[in-house]
């Protein structure tokens, strides 16, 4: 995870207040196997989205206008989207 970090800072895009802010789901299992599930124990949590229940993490990104990274973040999916945005805010 240090190197992907490090990678990041480096090309880390220009700040012009303009930014957007998104996120996605990343399921670690299906939730009929939840219960028996143990890689990511203590880290996934059962969260919702538009499509529906899902179990596992979110990754939210935000990029400035011109499409260049400027911040990601992943979360248990429970995390709601607005707690995220507020520490970059």
């Amino acid at each position: 995870m240090l190197p992907f970090t490090v990678l990041l800072q480096a090309f880390k895009g220009e700040e012009t207040g303009i930014y957007f802010a998104d996120s996605t789901s990343l399921k670690v299992c299906h939730n009929t196997r939840i219960h028996n599930h143990a890689v990511f124990e203590g880290l996934a949590q059962r969260g919702k989205i538009t499509m529906g229940w899902f179990f596992g993490l979110k990754l939210h990104l935000i990029i400035n206008h011109k499409g260049e990274i400027m911040a990601i973040k992943i979360t248990p999916g429970d995390t709601d989207d607005k707690k995220v945005l507020k520490k970059y805010g």
